[in-house]
């Protein structure tokens, strides 16, 4: 066959087509893309000839929960299949998830690579259950934690096991057994109680993250061979999408047992279809393999991505972070959003509430911290990047997944194993994308439901000249690295060459998340000068210095800003230069603020009454002065640190106080909350105070060093967040708690007046 693109649209030969393609689908299963993609055609252009195939499409495609009646030999075969496998398994489980079960049952170490749609998180959910001790799923996002999370609490209803987004020995009167939800990095938690815990089951999902060249895929390896080496009699499952040599996990990490396994799956259970549109919006179909499909595209007769909008459908558009920051993607996609009037919807109404409660945000454009964002939540359009805050995130997740979503314009952060599916998946960028991101992105493209249906979706490259990269992504072999960065000589940056060496003599700090040489530089006695400076900046009388007085004086200020840039330099072993010193000055007035129980909102309330200049504004307007043409302050964004290269700059040079974007403001403070205070900076200070206190004994120390990793120093506090509260939860439900400690939480009968939707983090923990 061939040319079947044009034919299909044509109406040319569509019964030779239908029996080309049902007999490779018959004796192959759905594993070739061409298949699925002429299927997909057939289902939108032929759907009366389709009906009469459904069942037979539906059967060879072996989907067994979807019911399908078996009228055909071949089709009463397939069926006595699924009985055998409903039998075995007491599940509705396809061939495929049938295989994954055998493979974890029957190995130590099992390693699997499968497109997004095979359903290997309902494999895992139930194994999980099944497991009758501890289980670690690790994961590389905190937003696929949650995921997990939802999804565990909902399907394990036994209370005597802890689901943990940490590691942690708590509720144990109660708890039997404990499945921890974490990253690689909180993964490192195990260890220091190893002795406490026995793990079944290690589930490694999205694994591809060891194939990163940086230290956080250096980090996954480090993580997979400490828990390999602390639990060897342990299983250990590595699930990949779209990987051709899924078994590097167990070369590169040294798996030695009789019992190990990889395997390959290419099995589909959506089609998907392949477009390009020009600069007329105008559409045309294209196919993958150009020996069958044809090597020219043709004109679709309709516009795909209107026609999901109107048909309450959802469509990804994904797009640089560039655009998003710039807002380019209104304009350039400004045909679609159009078409989203406001939805009604007491659940959307919800969700941007709790947004707005968080972020301080409005959705008036007459108000001062109006928030695009959430703005255009209420007409069903999401923003989704890497700088957006993970509450945020997680309550947008959530908002997709409940049907919310009409439009997303998204990065590269959808492709970390989050399950949000579209109908459609729009391509605006191709070039110095990762192939294995993008065919995960396009893995999104077809919801596999459990309806009597062949699932489809579409997937569109944003212009007709990038076909041949696209096909070229499509066909080739996404293939990992074989060898471990443990081992390789690649020499980077010093920073990275001490982590590595300290990962490789174990001479890695899990308590302190830092390298020996690290705790050594800030263990040394000249250290201490400078520590005791900051400590009497801070605290007064044992006291901590009310923030109104930190920041009044700006001479106090600054000094205190100077003993924390000494602190600083003395880990790093030289002076920071200037770029680097307003950043870092920026983590520490927001440590600060933090230390004084500053919420997100009120940070981003801060840095935005700064930067727009409001109380200046309001002060002229109130004499009667025009203030449009007032600049914006001089403000310092977010800058990974440490970094020679960094300019002094503002990134709000050019724009007006007035037209500050509370957005941008709101991104960059969780980029420093995040991504350095959260990931570096804090580390560094809590090991430098914690470590004073242990030379001196004074207090103070100990308690900014709790301050800086826990956000308090009451104890009550802390077990409160230890067992997974929010300071939000804690201030709803700290005086309905009788008692908390590692055994258990004693609630007051008044924890039943408390509305269901504000327990959510304790429901496991309440009887």
């Amino acid at each position: 066959m061939k040319d079947l693109v044009r034919k299909i649209l044509a109406t040319e030969e569509i019964g030779a087509i239908f029996n080309y393609t049902m007999d490779s689908l018959y004796k192959n299963g759905p594993v070739s893309v061409c298949d699925m993609e002429i299927l997909s055609l057939l289902k939108l252009y032929h759907n009366d000839k389709f009906e009469e195939y459904k069942n037979s499409i539906l059967t060879y495609m072996a989907l067994f929960y979807k019911d399908v009646n078996s009228n055909s030999l071949q089709e009463v075969v397939f069926g006595q299949y699924k009985k055998y496998l409903e039998e075995k398994f007491d599940k509705h489980y396809t061939p495929v998830q049938a295989n994954i079960v055998n493979g974890i049952d029957n190995n130590n170490c099992f390693s699997f690579s499968a497109p997004t749609s095979t359903g290997k998180s309902f494999v895992f959910m139930n194994k999980i259950l099944e497991t009758k001790n501890d289980v670690v799923v690790v994961v590389p996002s905190r937003a696929l934690i949650n995921e997990y999370y939802l999804k565990l609490n909902e399907s394990i209803t036994d209370k005597s096991v802890n689901v943990l987004t940490f590691i942690d020995k708590i509720n144990t009167r109660f708890a039997k057994r404990n499945v921890f939800i974490v990253t690689p990095e909180r993964c490192r938690e195990l260890f220091k109680l190893k002795n406490d815990f026995n793990v079944d089951l290690f589930l490694f999902d999205e694994a591809q993250l060891s194939d990163e060249n940086s230290k956080r895929g250096l980090y996954f390896d480090s993580i997979v061979r400490r828990c390999y080496k602390a639990y060897p009699d342990s299983k250990f499952v590595f699930a990949h999408p779209f990987v051709k040599n899924p078994e590097s996990q167990i070369e590169k990490n040294h798996f030695k047992s009789d019992n190990l396994q990889a395997k390959q799956y290419n099995q589909k259970s959506v089609g998907q279809m392949f477009l390009c549109s020009d600069d007329m919006w105008n559409y045309y179909h294209f196919g993958i393999n150009k020996e069958v499909m044809g090597r020219q595209k043709h004109l679709c007769p309709f516009d795909p991505i209107e026609k999901t909008v109107k048909n309450g459908g959802s469509v990804l558009f994904y797009v640089s972070k560039a655009k998003i920051y710039s807002k380019k993607f209104i304009n350039r996609f400004s045909r679609y959003i159009d078409l989203c009037d406001e939805i009604e919807n007491e659940k959307a109404e919800y969700y941007i509430e709790q947004i707005k409660q968080y972020t301080g945000g409005e959705t008036s454009s007459t108000r001062s911290h109006y928030s695009q964002l959430i703005s255009f939540l209420k007409r069903g359009i999401v923003i989704h990047h890497g700088s957006l805050p993970l509450q945020i995130r997680l309550l947008i997740e959530q908002f997709t997944k409940d049907g919310l979503c009409r439009l997303c314009f998204a990065t590269s952060t959808l492709e970390q194993g989050i399950n949000m599916p579209f109908d459609v998946v729009f391509l605006d960028r191709l070039d110095g994308s990762k192939p294995l991101a993008v065919k995960n992105l396009i893995g999104r493209a077809g919801r596999s439901s459990l309806k009597t249906e062949f699932d489809y979706g579409y997937v569109i490259v944003s212009a007709p000249n990038r076909m041949a990269r696209f096909r070229k992504i499509m066909l080739a072999d996404e293939i990992l690295d074989n060898t471990s960065l443990l081992e390789k000589d690649e020499q980077q940056d010093d920073d990275y060459n001490e982590f590595k060496d300290a990962i490789i003599n174990d001479t890695y700090s899990d308590e302190y998340n830092l390298t020996e040489k690290d705790l050594v530089k800030l263990s040394d006695s000249d250290i201490d000068t400078v520590i005791k400076d900051i400590l009497e900046s801070v605290f007064q009388n044992n006291t901590l210095i009310p923030l109104n007085v930190l920041t009044s004086a700006s001479q106090n200020r600054l000094k205190l800003y100077s003993h924390f840039q000494n602190l600083y330099s003395i880990y790093l072993g030289r002076i920071l230069h200037r770029g680097e010193v307003n950043v870092f000055n920026t983590a520490i007035k927001i440590i600060l603020w933090q230390v004084h129980g500053r919420t997100f909102k009120n940070i981003c309330w801060y840095r935005y009454a700064y930067a727009s200049k409001t109380h200046e504004r309001e002060q002229l307007e109130q004499l009667g002065q025009n203030t449009e043409h007032i600049e914006a302050a001089f403000f310092t964004e977010y800058k990974d640190l440490p970094d020679k290269q960094i300019n002094v700059y503002s990134s709000l040079a050019g724009i007006n106080a007035k037209d500050v974007d509370y957005d941008l403001i709101m991104f960059d403070t969780y980029d420093y909350i995040d991504k350095l205070i959260g990931f570096k900076l804090s580390d560094i200070l809590y090991a430098a105070f914690f470590k004073y206190n242990e030379r001196t004994s004074d207090p103070n120390a100990l308690r900014l060093a709790k301050y800086i990793r826990y956000g308090t120093d009451n104890a009550r506090h802390i077990w409160m967040l230890r067992y997974g509260m929010s300071f939000e939860d804690i201030e709803v439900l700290e005086n309905h708690i009788d008692d908390i400690n590692s055994e258990q939480i004693v609630f007051k009968d008044s924890i039943n007046d408390i509305p269901e939707e504000q327990k959510l983090s304790i429901s496991r923990f309440l009887n």
